[in-house]
């Protein structure tokens, strides 16, 4: 029996594998130095060989590192339908293939990666999302948001109308940013994506 339910991580999982498919492994994506079949290999090995992940959070660890640089060249060696068709169904013994998992650890993933591809190609536009989808992207934000702003050298807060605000950034820092918008942009603004969230900034 096939494990998948429908949740916003499987969703943005599928729509990005049917963008891919469509624009190749060649298109440009917004993650820095990435094209898409880098992007399809990283989301790829992320989902189907956890062995491989300390080490491409770690490449300087000499084992882990050798481990995750081999992996990677494995991937790179495969088809792209291959490719895509591993970012769309995960192994089953992989945590994308488990709902309660997979909306922890995929929903702001695959959101984030999707929009990186859209937001790359030259007539992207952009899209409305449904409430419930906003939801669990501000989700996202309240369990994760202050580590993705660690690195902020000012106090930052994140507001959406109607959802509430998450804190994050250097703490008693004389000067707060304070930065508005849907919860899916102020996600796209905490994951790095600044230029492109379409985000209202203030400074207090």
């Amino acid at each position: 029996m096939d494990v998948l339910v429908t949740n916003f991580a499987n969703v943005e999982r599928r729509h990005l594998a049917a963008l891919l498919r469509r624009v190749g492994p060649d298109a440009p994506t917004l993650c820095e130095g990435w094209n898409t079949r880098d992007l399809a290999v990283h989301l790829a090995i992320r989902d189907a060989r956890p062995d491989a992940v300390p080490g491409m959070f770690s490449p300087k660890l000499p084992l882990l590192g050798a481990h995750a640089k081999s992996v990677d060249a494995e991937y790179r060696e495969r088809t792209w339908d291959d490719l895509v068709n591993l970012v769309e169904r995960p192994p089953l013994y992989s945590p994308g293939r488990w709902s309660p998992l997979d909306k922890r650890m995929n929903t702001g993933e695959f959101f984030v990666h999707h929009e990186d591809v859209r937001r790359a190609q030259p007539q992207w536009h952009p899209r409305q999302l449904l409430n419930d989808e906003q939801k669990a992207l501000w989700a996202m934000l309240k369990f994760g948001g202050s580590m993705m702003l660690r690195k902020e050298s000012e106090s930052v807060v994140l507001l959406a109308a109607g959802f509430g605000s998450v804190r994050g950034g250097k703490s008693g820092a004389r000067r707060v940013k304070i930065v508005r918008g849907e919860p899916s942009e102020l996600l796209l603004w905490a994951f790095g994506r600044q230029e492109q969230a379409a985000v209202e900034i203030t400074q207090e």
